[in-house]
């Protein structure tokens, strides 16, 4: 068969997905009479920088589905994920925040092969910084893999580049991680990671970001429970058959019957848990009352339910990763949280609301 241009790739996912493309549709804001003076003053117009660290769901592995070519099937979609993509035509944070700031530095772009860091074996020189830019997630990683290996690319690259000024720009990093932690525990591939051991690696990340990154505002994303993939896959045909075959990437997840059942419970239990120990690390930062760091819950995902979506928003590839479509819905959660309280964050995922628009009052809230 042949390979589809990235062009046409994206002209056929948009003719099924139209219905629920999701456009940014909030006003322009005058600009800022002066930058926040300190993190809990943050405004979306005072970002500079977008960067992150994740899995790949945040390397948008992916997301366009099946192509009948594997190396155009094992394509990482940086330049649409959810959190980071700034492809021209983009619905993610960083388009969103590049509405207010054009000049925005870090968001991916583009696509390419697969960049894998699978648990313990993550191969060095894999990184695209031309494409990749401040995205430094990499597919299949675990939450060790944070410090020893995307922070020290991260890092790097902001040092590098002469449109970042280190000292003065306000940047926004977002971190979702640990569902490979997860997934690889339970398959007895590797030891299983502890909430605790969770929360060390968590917290030595966040210490090496204040330690080296001036002016950071930190969304940490809560995990959703890995079993309503699996449920929302149910609603497919072509998605069992696919994890008859390709149930390597969470095999715990996708065994059926009473015994898959009981371990999609342990999954949930799990991944509870390690949301627990995410509240926890961000309540201690919030107690060193900081001026120039926050590392702020998003808790959007944390009680997402299957229910609530159509199969179109799990790619064809695996129903496993998320689509396009969801990527983008994806960005519009995190958007709202990011502007809203955290007494009156959701704590689900409602692809139907629509925009928070800040106002010129509208702040990223640290609380």
């Amino acid at each position: 068969m042949e390979s589809l241009g990235i062009g046409a790739i994206f002209f056929l996912v948009f003719l099924e997905i139209g219905c629920c493309q999701v456009i940014f549709n909030c006003p322009q804001l005058p600009p800022l009479t002066q930058p926040a003076k300190n993190v809990h003053e943050l405004k979306p117009q005072d970002i500079k920088v977008v960067m992150a660290l994740g899995d790949s769901i945040t390397a948008a592995f992916g997301m366009t589905g099946r192509h009948g070519d594997p190396y155009d099937d094992l394509q990482e979609y940086r330049g649409q994920s959810w959190s980071m993509g700034l492809d021209s035509n983009a619905s993610t944070v960083a388009s969103f925040l590049r509405f207010y700031t054009p000049g925005i530095v870090g968001g991916s772009l583009g696509h390419h092969f697969v960049e894998l860091c699978y648990g313990i074996i993550c191969p060095p020189y894999q990184y695209h910084p031309s494409q990749d830019v401040f995205n430094a997630a990499q597919s299949g990683a675990m939450i060790p893999n944070l410090v020893s290996h995307e922070f020290s690319y991260l890092l790097k690259q902001l040092r590098e580049n002469p449109k970042v000024d280190m000292e003065n720009d306000w940047k926004l990093l977002t971190i979702l991680i640990g569902a490979n932690d997860v997934c690889l525990g339970c398959s007895g591939d590797i030891p299983d990671l502890t909430p605790d051991d969770y929360q060390k690696h968590l917290n030595e990340t966040l210490v090496e970001i204040h330690k080296n990154i001036p002016k950071v505002f930190v969304n940490l994303v809560l995990m959703g429970n890995l079993s309503e993939v699996y449920r929302l896959s149910l609603k497919s045909s072509h998605c069992n058959n696919v994890h008859r075959i390709f149930f390597i990437e969470c095999i715990c997840l996708f065994l059926p019957g009473e015994e898959g059942d009981k371990l999609r419970r342990e999954l949930d239990v799990l991944v509870q848990e390690y949301n627990d120990r995410i509240r926890k690390v961000a309540a201690y930062w919030a107690e060193q009352k900081l001026s120039d760091f926050a590392a702020v819950v998003q808790p959007f995902f944390s009680e997402a339910k299957a229910d609530s979506f159509s199969i179109d928003f799990l790619s064809m590839l695996d129903c496993f990763h998320p689509s396009l479509i969801a990527h983008q819905h994806l960005a519009k959660a995190l958007w709202n949280n990011m502007l809203t309280p955290a007494a009156k964050k959701k704590d689900y995922f409602d692809w139907k609301e629509d925009f928070v628009c800040p106002t010129n009052t509208t702040l990223l809230y640290t609380d």
